[in-house]
């Protein structure tokens, strides 16, 4: 197991596991008071593959693994991301280190390729998602609670790493109103935000730009720790349907 097998995906949802490991990117790397994040870009890598530097994380028990391949997209002009899955789920992660007051503003892009019918966002069993961007956030141990620092002193011990404090998840789905914010079926650690809830946004790009800051603290009414990594998921483990996504650059800086 290596240094990232902390941030371990259970069902799609980001979660401490002792039975599952990712492969670990390089150090991640800390962005500046002043300048952005530096989430590598899709649009100037070469199609075929994954993107450089991001790992693939599987989640464990699912049927399939969620494909991941950098392809050009004749509509935009650029290279992209393409995940499908066939009751499948998997992850890509890029680790990074960020502070959520200074680089703030999350700027993405995705077109869905199609809606999963039987999905519901409330529940395990429909717990699945045509496209999602996670940004994760660092543990504290000041602000865990008795059953969290028992779960983080594992984890240190197995892995050599603390599980994230919290994640917020950005979500497409037609089975829940636009700006809801959602507590995972899995954890209270996890809030998904939905972004885009209109069934008619298949195949079509749709942009997106959110402050980060603000919406840790509606979701989880406290101040965010550190940012540490970010993760974009598409995934059908649950519903067993087929469905596909693409993610244009995603950008993460000041609000100036």
């Amino acid at each position: 197991m290596a240094n990232f097998a902390t941030f371990v995906l259970v069902a799609g949802i980001l979660l401490t596991s002792a039975t599952s490991g990712i492969a670990a990117p390089a150090e991640p790397v800390s962005a500046s008071a002043t300048a952005p994040a530096p989430i590598p870009l899709f649009s100037n890598q070469p199609t075929g593959g994954t993107p450089k530097d991001w790992a693939f994380q599987p989640v464990r028990n699912a049927p399939n693994p969620t494909k991941y391949a950098l392809v050009r997209d004749d509509e935009i002009g650029m290279t992209v991301l393409e995940g499908s899955a066939t009751a499948a789920a998997g992850a890509l992660i890029y680790r990074f280190e960020g502070d959520a007051q200074v680089t703030s503003m999350l700027r993405f892009k995705w077109k869905a390729g199609g809606l999963i019918a039987s999905s519901d966002p409330r529940t395990k069993a429909g717990d699945d998602y045509v496209a999602r961007i996670y940004i994760t956030f660092a543990s504290d141990p000041e602000r865990a609670s008795v059953k969290e620092k028992t779960e983080n002193a594992l984890a240190q011990a197995l892995y050599g790493e603390t599980p994230p404090h919290a994640a917020l998840s950005y979500v497409f789905t037609h089975k829940a109103a636009l700006g809801s914010i959602i507590t995972s079926p899995y954890t209270q650690r996890v809030k998904k935000i939905v972004v885009d809830a209109d069934p008619n946004s298949v195949g079509k790009w749709k942009s997106f730009s959110r402050d980060i800051y603000a919406d840790y603290k509606r979701a989880f009414g406290e101040e965010p720790t550190r940012i540490s990594g970010i993760a974009i998921m598409v995934d059908t483990d649950n519903t067993g349907e087929t469905t596909s996504a693409r993610f244009g650059d995603i950008t993460l800086g000041s609000r100036q």
